[in-house]
């Protein structure tokens, strides 16, 4: 019985053996790795400037080189990122009157080139957005050089030679995926339309404005991709402090689909929208990143050495294009792999 019992025992060991040697990825016991929603990340030659862990991979931030930006600043409150090239606002450091430009330029890797100054004759430019390829700032319209202070803002669009001046006024434009599909707004809602080399083609009403600024949300940004539409604000706390939010509405019938709460509001440093991710900035170099699928706060990070963010930009592939103001004649351009 003894002999029985042993011999039975040293099998279901080594069954047990075998079996947990068979389940493992690769053989051998190796714990699989964590599956994640991202793809795997090829290996870059490009120094790493700074990078974290979260949700099981590691996350890298590159520095964009080959233009320091020192002559030409990237004075801007608005980027935005198509097919190969950034574009943002910008003046001559040597320009007394400080007229604000609209410039773009070409990346390739970790490589910037190719300044251009696409119109350089509005006082002051407020939004940036692309689409459908096509790019649309919002400025003055008429004589730039003796135009009154107060006269109204249009959007423009750039056609390749020109800003070209379009009868929109007083709304917001926020291109879905950069495409001809738009949310905009009439008063306080939003609707869809489309829109083509400055024609805006009205459609359906999204969301009303009250159930967008529901519980006092104060509103500072917006995106939409073909997941939903977001905006990005602050509320109040119990305590009668300020916290980020970002709120997900469907774009099929305007219903709040999950919020995003993130840091303090005077701390906060932007937000992106991304593929899989939404992250959200906070003073000291960290990052609130989560799961866009489920709402789940994947982790919050901090850069070592610290990288302090003031605008954060969707990029294609999971990848976000991080403006850092160094002082007021300098800033840098940065890329997060998620």
């Amino acid at each position: 019985m003894k002999k029985n019992w042993k011999a039975a025992l040293l099998a279901g060991l080594s069954l047990c053996l075998f079996l947990a040697g068979c389940g493992g990825a690769g053989g051998g016991g190796t714990p699989a790795k964590p599956k994640s929603d991202l793809p795997e990340r090829k290996k870059i030659s490009t120094p790493v400037a700074s990078s974290f862990k979260v949700d099981g991979r590691t996350v890298n931030i590159y520095e964009y080189t080959g233009l320091t930006f020192k002559d030409q600043t990237l004075w801007t409150e608005k980027l935005a990122v198509d097919g190969d090239r950034i574009y943002f606002f910008g003046f001559d450091n040597k320009d007394k009157t400080y007229r604000s430009k609209l410039r773009s330029v070409s990346y390739k890797d970790e490589k910037l080139s190719d300044l251009k100054v696409l119109d350089g004759r509005a006082n002051w430019r407020y939004r940036l957005v692309v689409s459908n390829g096509t790019v649309y700032d919002w400025h003055k319209k008429g004589d730039y050089n003796s135009i009154k202070a107060n006269s109204p803002d249009y959007w423009h669009y750039y056609d390749g030679k020109a800003m070209v001046p379009t009868d929109l006024r007083g709304m917001t434009l926020v291109p879905i995926d950069q495409g001809k599909d738009v949310v905009y707004t009439e008063g306080s809602d939003y609707w869809i339309g489309t829109l083509e080399k400055g024609k805006l083609t009205k459609g359906k009403k999204l969301l009303s404005g009250t159930e967008a600024k529901k519980d006092g949300l104060s509103l500072k940004g917006q995106w939409a991709d073909k997941d939903g539409f977001y905006l990005m604000g602050y509320l109040k706390n119990d305590k009668g402090g300020y916290y980020n939010v970002v709120r997900q509405f469907s774009l099929k019938d305007g219903k709040l689909l999950q919020t995003f709460e993130g840091p303090p509001t005077e701390e906060s440093r932007g937000f992106a929208v991304t593929e899989h991710r939404v992250v959200l900035g906070q003073k000291g170099g960290i990052y609130w990143i989560y799961s866009k699928k489920d709402g789940k706060l994947l982790g919050k990070a901090q850069t070592e050495p610290k990288l302090t963010m003031e605008i954060l930009t969707p990029m294609k592939n999971d990848s976000i294009l991080i403006y850092r103001r160094i002082n007021r004649s300098e800033a840098k351009l940065y890329r997060m792999d998620l």
